[in-house]
């Protein structure tokens, strides 16, 4: 192994066991607050972070009149997005946090609504926090966005978690999936293996009507999303097409309600 390359891991070995010190000792967990009482949305952004929070999430949704907290969980160890595809297993971390997360806010509010909001990599931590969770534990919705899950990824142990569906938003023209991921490999492992959220996801037998995928439009640019990789988390473009799976929306006009 050559100088620079030693150089590299240890560089990379010493950001992952600094950052979860950090983690442990400050407690990168949501707080639920009063809002709680009204639901919650865990929001798992992607690799790196790099849409740095859950600022469109959270407005988009609110606009819609989302009542319930919107809480982010942070599992990346780096602000480079290739170190956090490739690592993985600080995913795996991720989602086991995300399920011990969920977990305590089904015990505090058993009677709260949770919805799971996931970007890029961050699908890979909400599908399989779901797969973790015991029996008795539930969620609403999950909204996939932009996913680097294979498209071929098996969604059936999630879905057993699942009251309602998955939608997965995706888009031909993410160049990020498309073209940058593709060596590098889906978040679950796969190089040069299309990602959902570039195709679609595949559904899984028996599992007929409980994924719903919704391509890339050129309408939607209207509303901020262009087919890109992170701007599906536009307020405008939550509001319109996200807010409605995970809350009831009321139309200002006509007053009709679309269901969750």
């Amino acid at each position: 192994m050559s100088r620079g390359v030693f150089a590299m891991l240890r560089t990379l070995l010493a950001i992952f066991i600094a950052s979860t010190l950090m983690l442990s000792a400050v407690g990168c967990g949501p707080k639920f607050g009063p809002q709680a009482r009204n639901g919650i949305t865990f929001y798992c952004p992607g690799a790196g972070n790099i849409d740095f929070g859950d600022q469109g999430i959270r407005a988009g949704l609110e606009k819609a009149g989302y009542r319930g907290q919107v809480a982010s969980l942070v599992w990346t160890v780096s602000l480079n997005p290739a170190i956090d595809q490739v690592l993985r297993f600080n995913a795996r971390a991720g989602a086991d946090r995300l399920a011990k997360y969920i977990r305590q806010y089904h015990d505090q509010f058993p009677e709260g609504e949770i919805n799971v909001v996931g970007l890029s990599a961050g699908t890979g931590v909400a599908i399989w926090a779901l797969e973790s969770l015991p029996p008795k534990y539930k969620v609403n919705n999950v909204v996939l966005l932009s996913s680097s899950l294979s498209h071929d990824y098996d969604v059936s142990k999630a879905l057993q978690r699942i009251e309602g569906k998955i939608y997965n938003f995706y888009s031909s023209h993410d160049a990020v999936l498309t073209v940058l991921m593709k060596p590098v490999g889906t978040i679950d492992g796969k190089p040069f293996t299309d990602g959902a959220g570039a195709v679609g996801l595949d559904v899984p037998a028996g599992a007929k009507g409980r994924i719903v995928n919704t391509a890339w439009r050129p309408e939607f640019s209207n509303l901020g999303y262009t087919g890109g990789h992170m701007d599906s988390t536009s307020p405008e473009f939550v509001t319109a097409y996200i807010a409605p799976h995970l809350i009831h929306v009321e139309h200002p006009a006509l007053g009709d309600t679309v269901p969750a």
